[in-house]
């Protein structure tokens, strides 16, 4: 089954960028993967963490839990019950400012802007949010 969501992934990537100039108004994207995702998380609460308590780091337990918070956010999974740390909203922007600086995408956009062309993809039924990670 893994094999099977990994192809349906790739070729999910492919197919966006055989059309990735539809999607993206950048002459140049990278997508990233969720290890690319998470340090850009960690990047982007350490910097918020900065600007509010003037230090530079943030606990590993924090990221780990604002990373849980943010793909059920992102993948529009429920989030009720779960918690979520303080100035989570700057902490996001800064993210996707992060992403949208370095012409990036996570995986998460890049199914979302597949979802559009996805009615001329075979794997449709293949791949769902939550097989992405």
């Amino acid at each position: 089954m893994a094999v099977l969501n990994q192809k349906s992934i790739l070729d999910m990537i492919k197919e966006f960028r055989r059309n990735w100039h539809i999607l993206c108004d950048s002459e140049r994207t990278t997508v990233c993967g969720a290890d690319s995702m998470l340090l850009a998380l960690q990047l982007s609460m350490a910097d918020n963490n900065k600007q509010h308590n003037g230090e530079f780091t943030v606990p590993l337990s924090d990221v780990l839990l604002t990373w849980k918070f943010f793909l059920h956010e992102k993948l529009n999974l429920p989030v009720e019950n779960m918690e979520v740390i303080d100035h989570y909203e700057d902490i996001r922007r800064t993210y996707d400012d992060f992403l949208k600086n370095s012409n990036m995408l996570d995986l998460i956009d890049v199914y979302k802007k597949c979802s559009v062309l996805i009615s001329n993809c075979e794997n449709k039924a293949n791949i769902s949010p939550v097989s992405i990670f």
